[in-house]
């Protein structure tokens, strides 16, 4: 009874494994891909093995937060059909109100910081491509200027379907993927010095350790996916899938990163590219990639603050003064901080490890823990130990690499001067 009321839900217009699994690695890779080679040069070789044990804990834990919604679907009949906000409704059913509270307060940081990130990000690409035509913009006042463009497109409601979007972020990335690819092996050829590494310290095996989280935090979309999915009981092939495709990209890229650039690398691996056209196409694809990612970011930001402070959906002055309050907050922090790699680790430190590691995991054990005749679930020893594991590495390694980015983010050695601070 429950698989027909699950195929009833979306069997005509539902995503497919390869399609969900296309929509998680969309989301994933994008300012990961940027940022993470700068991050495992900082870690040295450690951080390729953090980057190999990340990856696959955190597609472990992807299916375990798959599996919550198969026990709610089991347990709930009115989780059988579409939820707008299948996650905060997992910590509901898994610790009541906290949980919800929890999840929304978490998912709502992160979007807002990843949004900041992709504004920076846009910022520095714009003011990478057209330095040579206007010098007088800095990556500062590209912020401003960005944030001016892209205002009026936030005041739209929400989007029915981010679909298209979704593919269009992963092929986007794939070909600009291909054209840095190719740079990197002219520029291995074509270099003559040595290429330098230098021993990391703990701070920056944390600190990197942040950015390797990131890279990896997609798990507060995932429940979103597999709720749109036909069949929601293969997720979890998405989820393998998806993750087959992220550590694809990720190892050659930060391998060869390494290898040819070194401590030469930029936060940003466009940056540390010899200038040419297939620089000049990824710096484009990219960049048109940031921003799509940002109008998407900042719209359930705009929407749960709406929902907190009973602003009407519908299009209108409050609304369109709201969300130009929102990008202002958003500029303001770009500003502050206009590094986007330290906002970057410390989201990953903080929020992403939490929806990633923690939540899904004490989620999945309490659920299986309550008492239920429809759905009785039952974890073995082995597992629960696993789990709770990696509850206490998130929750551990979270605080300590939050500490380091932080310390990172403003200790003396290493603090960024804000675009506003006078010289």
């Amino acid at each position: 009874m429950t698989q027909k009321l699950e195929s009833g839900v979306n069997a005509k217009h539902g995503l497919g494994i390869l399609t969900a699994a296309i929509f998680i690695s969309g989301e994933m890779v994008g300012s990961g891909i940027l940022a993470l080679p700068r991050a495992i040069i900082d870690a040295g070789w450690y951080g390729f093995l953090l980057l190999i044990i990340f990856g696959l804990n955190s597609c472990y834990c992807g299916v375990k937060l798959g599996q919550c919604w198969e026990i709610l679907e089991e347990r709930f009949p009115e989780c059988r059909g579409i939820s707008r906000n299948p996650y905060p409704d997992i910590g509901e059913r898994a610790m009541g109100k906290w949980g919800r509270r929890s999840v929304t307060i978490c998912n709502y940081f992160t979007l807002f910081g990843v949004a900041t990130v992709y504004l920076l990000l846009a910022s520095q690409m714009m003011h990478a491509l057209l330095e040579d035509y206007v010098q007088e913009l800095s990556v500062c006042v590209w912020i401003l200027i960005l944030a001016v463009v892209l205002t009026p497109p936030t005041w739209l409601g929400s989007p029915k379907d981010f679909w298209i979007v979704g593919v269009f972020a992963l092929s986007t990335t794939l070909i600009s993927c291909c054209l840095i690819f190719a740079q990197m092996a002219i520029d291995y050829n074509s270099k003559n010095n040595t290429v330098v590494h230098k021993q990391p310290a703990l701070i920056d095996i944390f600190t990197s350790s942040g950015t390797i989280l990131f890279s990896f935090g997609g798990a507060s979309i995932f429940p979103s996916i597999q709720n749109d999915m036909r069949n929601r009981k293969k997720f979890k092939l998405s989820v393998t899938l998806a993750f087959i495709v992220i550590l694809a990209l990720y190892l050659p890229m930060t391998i060869l990163a390494y290898v040819i650039y070194g401590e030469a690398s930029e936060d940003n691996i466009l940056l540390s590219l010899s200038p040419s056209p297939l620089v000049t196409c990824a710096d484009i694809l990219m960049t048109l990639h940031t921003i799509m990612a940002f109008l998407i970011c900042i719209n359930p930001v705009s929407l749960q603050t709406e929902n907190i402070l009973k602003i009407p959906h519908e299009f209108g002055f409050k609304r369109c003064l709201l969300r130009t309050g929102i990008v202002g907050l958003i500029v303001i922090v770009g500003e502050t901080i206009p590094k986007f790699g330290k906002i970057l680790a410390l989201i990953g430190a903080s929020t992403t490890t939490l929806s990633t590691f923690v939540f899904p995991n004490i989620f999945y054990i309490k659920l299986c823990n309550q008492q239920s005749d429809n759905a009785k679930r039952t974890v073995t020893i082995p597992i629960m130990l696993y789990l709770w594991l990696l509850i206490l590495i998130g929750i551990v390694g979270g605080i300590a690499a939050t500490y380091s980015s932080i310390v990172s983010m403003f200790g003396p050695d290493s603090f960024t001067k804000p675009c506003y601070w006078p010289d």
